[in-house]
């Protein structure tokens, strides 16, 4: 009887003590299912874009791509003041980075580094001048809207997300105070390959930005053997999805404007006051009541 009582405590202590363990291991393990980590291909770009603002409530619109092919990068940003449609700023450059496995990269006057600990970024730009931004963004998951990746073709994958929290500053020069800025929220895209790949697939994405919160992406890839050639998705202000056609018609009319066309929800945005850096147009969009920022991106994969 005595032998069975201690067998039954050493069982009873071996649970108590392993209790803690194992549920600490479940969460790390959840939180390693549902949090962020970037890609860890050398053939990969990231893109932020979205609207902030300051503590006055007004408005600036902006956006960020880093690109890289192995240990060369290149970074295109740009912020615009959305009041008066202005362009603020507009940088580019490129680097040959030899600790490119670090995500902590500075090119040119820009830079983006992850933080795994907070599943956060932080990109932004700093010119000599004293103007530019810092901006640091939650990638913890929103509802409804999980970084899930998705397939284009074989060998080519990407995530478009909105993220949490973002905030950060913006500087006008030596001689301005540094403006607070805040969101709920930006959109995240970030596209990479898996396989090498024999031939380039031509990529078009859109990223749109609402001042009511809401906003969509869509990616379109040019693929004979494109395993979803369109994919898109629509969210509110609150992260929540909404159901829209699955092909977005982006072209360059004869007026010389940029038009982006949905069928459903039945959706025509003109892109205004637009500027174009490199495969990237970006501008001012108007939908009878609802106003917003887009981003239009046409590169190649491969």
């Amino acid at each position: 009887m005595m032998l069975v009582r201690l067998g039954w405590l050493c069982v009873f202590l071996l649970s108590f003590f392993s209790a803690p363990l194992f549920a600490e291991t479940d969460v790390l393990e959840s939180l390693g299912q549902t949090g962020f980590l970037p890609a860890e291909s050398t053939h990969a770009n990231w893109v932020f874009s979205g609207v902030v603002a300051n503590e006055n409530g007004d408005n600036y619109a902006y956006f960020f791509q880093m690109q890289r092919q192995e240990n060369k990068f290149h970074v295109i940003a740009a912020l615009f003041d959305a009041q008066t449609k202005a362009l603020v700023l507009q940088d580019e450059g490129d680097a040959t980075l030899d600790d490119a496995l670090s995500y902590n990269w500075h090119v040119g006057h820009s830079f983006l580094r992850f933080n795994a600990i907070n599943d956060s970024w932080i990109f932004g730009v700093k010119t000599p001048e004293k103007t530019g931004y810092n901006f640091k963004v939650d990638m913890l998951n929103q509802p409804d809207h999980n970084h899930v990746k998705q397939g284009l073709r074989t060998g080519v994958e990407f995530i478009a997300s909105q993220t949490g929290q973002l905030n950060g500053h913006i500087q006008f020069g030596p001689l301005q105070a540094d403006q607070f800025v805040t969101a709920k929220s930006a959109w995240f895209r970030q596209v990479w390959l898996t396989n090498p790949q024999e031939t380039m697939h031509p990529l078009t994405s859109v990223l749109c930005r609402f001042n009511d919160g809401s906003g969509f992406y869509s990616m379109n890839m040019t693929a004979p053997d494109a395993v979803r050639g369109a994919v898109a998705g629509w969210y509110d202000a609150m992260g929540m999805s909404l159901a829209m056609s699955q092909f977005t018609n982006v072209k360059q009319d004869i007026d010389g404007l940029w038009h982006i066309r949905i069928a459903s929800p039945a959706v025509h945005l003109v892109l205004s006051d637009s500027l174009k850096q490199d495969a990237v147009v970006a501008g001012f969009v108007t939908e009878k009541d609802k106003q917003g920022f887009c981003m239009l991106n046409h590169d190649v994969v491969g």
